[in-house]
């Protein structure tokens, strides 16, 4: 099979970022290792946002260890179907007009978050969105993004650096 260009390879990356909807996140803390599943959304840079409390498993272990790894893959039955993205990098929490940014990001890929933080129709959803409003917004910055496709072969791969 031919290789992809570092271009088709790039723009496949943001396309799985647009349309997969969670990302499952790696940590480590003392040695102890931890997996959360997060929705998440991408900016042109490859960056990666999310929302998330800091009293959080993995909000707590990133205070220690800022050093993660994530995996997007979307759900399949088959080998030849397998496809995703390895990443690793750094995590940090963004504030200010990135935080504004990132957000509006999250909101447009996920409008029925975005009622919900808007527009709260019971005491349970207030809940929520309060707790959404305040939740801290992480920015993993990816180092490297392996991206999987068994459709161009079983295990090939493909790395880049954002």
């Amino acid at each position: 099979m031919a290789k992809v260009s570092a271009a088709e390879l790039r723009s496949r990356t943001q396309q799985w970022m647009g349309e997969i909807t969670t990302l499952t996140l790696a940590t480590t803390n003392d040695d102890n290792p931890w997996a959360a599943t997060v929705f998440f959304v991408a900016d042109a840079k490859f960056n990666l946002y999310f929302v998330s409390d800091h009293r959080t498993r993995h909000g707590r272990d990133v205070e220690i260890n800022n050093n993660v790894a994530a995996t997007i893959n979307p759900d399949c039955r088959d080998w030849n179907e397998i496809k995703g993205l390895q990443v690793h990098g750094t995590i940090s929490v963004v504030k200010g007009a990135e935080r504004a940014r990132a957000l509006a990001l999250y909101l447009k890929k996920f409008p029925q978050v975005d009622q919900l933080f808007r527009n709260p129709q019971d005491a349970q959803e207030e809940t929520i969105a309060q707790r959404l409003k305040s939740a801290n917004i992480y920015r993993i910055t990816p180092a490297m993004i392996r991206v999987i496709d068994n459709a161009r072969g079983f295990g090939h791969r493909d790395e880049f650096v954002p």
